[in-house]
């Protein structure tokens, strides 16, 4: 099994009841909304789904209703997913006929351009090479994970098929990816509750094996892979 809390750090953790292997991943803030330009946090008027029609026409499905005014991680996730189903971007980050820009709502000024792009593909590609390196200590691939946890808010909301479609999270039937919101909270609330928990909780701290990213010898090789938007591959 393996948990991600996907946000400006990502934390990953992975393995089984014999050895459990942790990650700290510097992704940065685009898929909280930061260096995006029409990004926003997930709020009130943040789109949070976004589809493309046969008609070309992206629809956009906003947290509270009315007229977005930005997008939120899911968002984000979703655009990029049906830009890249729909060949208005390929798997590099660039868009067809040359495009520097997409209008999305020319109305309310909402677009998103290729420095856009590139700062989601940086963010992606941190997280998916640390998934990578840690599930190569383990001496795993990803198509051994009987469950994925996504925690935090982000991974509360994360559409699963379009992120499994630009390779922020790897290939897997939806089943087996859960989603527990503010795991952190959960946990510290254990600790505080039951002096047999947090006991329990130092023992199992104590014996997870910390794997530095920023020394492994392929996490540059991994990262440039993960920039691409493609299915993150076992």
């Amino acid at each position: 099994a393996a948990v991600m809390d996907i946000g400006t750090n990502t934390e990953i953790i992975a393995g089984s009841r014999r050895r459990l292997v942790a990650a700290s991943c510097p992704a940065g803030p685009a898929f909280e909304g930061g260096g995006v330009a029409c990004g926003m946090p997930a709020l009130e008027g943040a789109a949070e789904s976004v589809s493309i029609g046969g008609d070309g026409a992206f629809r956009l499905g906003v947290i509270g209703g009315g007229e977005a005014q930005g997008f939120c991680g899911s968002g984000l996730v979703d655009l990029l997913s049906e830009l890249l189903r729909t060949g208005a971007m390929n798997e590099m980050g660039r868009f067809s006929g040359g495009a520097r820009h997409i209008a999305i709502d020319a109305a309310r000024g909402l677009y998103i351009d290729e420095r856009d792009v590139s700062e989601l593909a940086q963010a992606k590609g941190a997280n998916a090479a640390g998934l990578r390196i840690v599930l190569g200590a383990l001496g795993v691939a990803a198509a051994d994970l009987d469950v994925l946890y996504l925690a935090g808010g982000f991974g509360r909301r994360l559409p699963v098929e379009p992120a499994q479609r630009i390779g922020l999270i790897p290939e897997m039937p939806a089943s087996r990816v859960v989603a527990v919101g503010n795991a952190a909270i959960e946990g510290a609330t254990i600790a505080l509750l039951s002096r047999s928990k947090r006991r329990e909780l130092e023992t199992i701290v104590g014996a997870v094996e910390h794997c530095r990213l920023e020394t492994h010898p392929r996490f540059f090789d991994h990262f440039v892979e993960g920039c691409q938007f493609r299915r993150f591959a076992s």
